[in-house]
């Protein structure tokens, strides 16, 4: 029968990787695996948890320090390097500048029309070899063909156009 008072090969031991010389190991591996993951998509996935592997590692040298404090040391500085990470650039993510996409780039740009239009008929546009649709922003303005227009922004797959020299 199996006695698990004796020293050796407790099924804790086996669980637990036999003896605490193995948990500097594991948490290498979590230190450098969390680097790799970090490294193939750097967008501050994993950085934080390489951190607290890297203190869980250190702590993990010491044969008087057990592995749940090592594993609550590890979740605290995780946790805490990824509150300071949130902190340090919020600003940055808060008041990062819109970047611009192909299609916003239209806006403000003069266009000739193709078509007539007015709030009840979509005229049509060529811009940059795509023919668009477009509608008027002043629903009770009317547009010709062949007239320059604005483009004022973008509503879905429409341009919203304005007149020339218009707010």
């Amino acid at each position: 029968m199996y006695n698990e008072t004796k020293g050796g090969n407790t099924m804790w031991n086996i669980i637990t990787l036999a003896t605490t010389e193995w948990y500097f190991g594991i948490w290498l591996g979590v230190f450098i695996l969390a680097l790799i993951i970090e490294a193939s998509d750097p967008q501050l996935i994993s950085i934080w948890f390489a951190g607290g592997a890297l203190i869980a590692f250190i702590l993990s040298l010491f044969p008087s320090i057990d592995i749940w404090t090592q594993v609550i040391v590890f979740a605290l500085s995780s946790g805490i390097l990824l509150i300071l990470s949130f902190i340090f650039f919020r600003k940055s993510f808060l008041n990062s500048k819109k970047i611009s996409t192909n299609v916003d780039a239209l806006v403000d740009e003069e266009i000739i029309l193709l078509t007539d239009a007015n709030k009840d008929l979509l005229g049509e546009v060529d811009y940059r070899d795509v023919r668009w649709k477009v509608t008027p922003k002043d629903p009770t303005a009317q547009f010709k063909k062949g007239e320059t227009v604005v483009i004022d922004s973008i509503r879905g797959n429409r341009l919203v156009i304005k007149k020339k020299g218009a707010q």
